[in-house]
């Protein structure tokens, strides 16, 4: 056999091969359309489960995702489910509780840095604010806590004015930190309370 006509088979496999992976990618990004959608259509009444919109796909996992352009929106739709998974305002009553919601701090914290847009970037600074405000209840010093949650809800409000929840916590916050003795404002600042927010009679229900 030539060797013009082994590279011609060659390139003929090759082409084969790029067809049928063509073939599969498109058919993965179908399932992972459909399984963002039925997730969506579930996480509206309940919390879901781990995977809730993962889908099952023939090639490696985030392929199909990547040529979506939904990596970002899949890490604030896990985080989220992850922060509700928690149950913050749920009493303590288990070491396990402590750390589930310690692993959803670290998903939003991971899903920030991920996150362009900035209205969801501060709604997930607000429930990150919502867990340590949640911690803050659970031990004798609960300065710490508030001034971390100080601190998130700050850097809501800031990213999205409009956020009245962001607004009512973060005077609730800034409320509670001054009760307990300390003049600071999160990471340092001095405590500003802010003109709108829960004692402005802003409809803010929080986190």
């Amino acid at each position: 056999m030539s060797g013009r006509r082994i590279a011609g088979l060659v390139a003929g496999v090759g082409l084969l091969a790029l067809s049928l992976v063509l073939v599969l990618l498109a058919a993965d990004v179908l399932r992972v359309q459909r399984a963002l959608e039925h997730g969506d259509s579930r996480f509206g009444p309940v919390a879901g489960g781990v995977g809730m919109w993962e889908a099952d796909t023939t090639l490696p996992a985030g392929v199909a995702e990547r040529v979506l352009g939904v990596d970002d929106d899949m890490a604030y739709r896990i985080a989220v489910q992850r922060f509700r998974l928690a149950q913050p305002r749920q009493p303590v009553q288990q070491f396990s509780q402590l750390t589930v919601r310690a692993g959803a701090d670290r998903r939003l914290a991971a899903a920030i840095r991920e996150e362009d847009d900035p209205q969801r970037r501060a709604a997930l600074h607000l429930l990150r604010g919502g867990l340590a405000l949640e911690e803050s209840r659970l031990g004798a010093d609960s300065g710490p806590p508030i001034r971390r949650a100080v601190t998130q809800f700050r850097l809501a409000v800031e990213l999205d004015p409009t956020n009245v929840d962001a607004q009512y916590d973060l005077e609730l916050a800034l409320r509670l930190l001054a009760r307990s003795g300390d003049t600071s404002g999160g990471s340092g600042e001095r405590a500003a309370t802010p003109a709108s927010g829960a004692g402005a009679g802003t409809a803010g229900r929080g986190y």
